[in-house]
């Protein structure tokens, strides 16, 4: 059962392109523009990963799906992608990630990317994600969400697991270097999952049939710990240093958008697409994306 989908980031994209208008230091254009790019490789990622966890776990009613909760405790935020729990209460924290041409991973657990020729480091999305379920853990604590037996809160099982895109190429350092096995592509998770539960030992099993609950009780939880999500709200022009006054003036909005990329066209692209009707259907469009639309 999903409980919660992911929330659209339409509204960044459209405020992030309203500021492209203004007149901008060429530094300042980069970052917005990379900003917009950014944000929808992390939502196709995001959907890559949604698609595969709702097609197995959506109408299941053994399981609870939750998409995109952001929490906050001590100060501190957790943006955690995908939430899986089951009615053992093995609670999977998913984090999507869309690297274009894959990742490398070392043998002492770093995460390099292939950018123009050669390797790059970046911040290690499992370490990311472990801090994710600490916060996560300290919430559910906290506010004591977890169901009793006795008197006494279940001990949720927390498991980590960083999903890639189908296409992406995984490079490995030896399991005996560094294990990996957590990284996996986003359209193989309920095999790992199924891996997984069919390598329980018997008095593993035992124990985890003794702390069963009913699906009721899992769905019950997944709502409140839903109603701590709290969407992000960020003050764009801040970030990026734009003042309306005393400096920086936006130039006069175009009246006209491009309907394939939303971006600011002028009156001629729009004119040119409305005089050719036929191919364009009556809708207007910028001149890289008139390109894209075949006779």
């Amino acid at each position: 059962m999903i409980l919660k989908e992911r929330d659209s980031r339409e509204r960044d994209i459209i405020e992030l392109k309203r500021l492209l208008a203004y007149d901008l230091t060429p530094k300042q254009r980069f970052l917005i523009e990379r900003e917009i790019a950014s944000i929808k490789k992390g939502e196709s990622g995001e959907d890559d990963s949604a698609y595969y966890i709702n097609f197995y776990y959506g109408d299941s009613k053994r399981w609870v799906v939750i998409h995109d909760l952001r929490i906050e405790l001590n100060g501190k935020v957790a943006q955690i992608d995908h939430i899986l729990i089951n009615r053992l209460f093995d609670i999977y924290v998913l984090e999507s990630k869309n690297y274009r041409y894959g990742i490398r991973i070392t043998g002492t657990g770093e995460f390099e990317v292939y950018y123009r020729g050669h390797y790059i480091g970046i911040p290690s999305p499992l370490e990311q994600n472990k801090r994710h379920i600490v916060l996560l853990a300290e919430l559910i604590k906290r506010h004591r969400l977890m169901p009793t037996r006795l008197s006494i809160p279940i001990s949720p099982n927390f498991l980590n697991y960083v999903l890639m895109s189908p296409s992406s190429i995984i490079k490995r350092p030896p399991k005996r270097q560094f294990d990996s096995s957590n990284v996996i592509k986003a359209d193989t998770l309920n095999t790992v999952i199924e891996q997984r539960v069919d390598g329980i030992g018997v008095l593993d099993a035992v124990s985890s049939l003794a702390k069963m609950v009913p699906f009721s009780d899992i769905k019950e939880f997944g709502r409140r710990l839903v109603r701590f999500h709290r969407p992000s709200s960020i003050d764009w022009k801040k970030k990026f240093g734009i003042v309306d006054q005393g400096g920086q003036k936006q130039k006069k909005a175009s009246r006209y958008f491009c309907a394939r990329c939303k971006a600011s066209i002028s009156e001629k692209e729009a004119q040119f697409c409305w005089n050719n009707r036929q191919r364009f259907k009556g809708r207007a469009f910028c001149y890289n994306c008139q390109k894209k639309v075949r006779p």
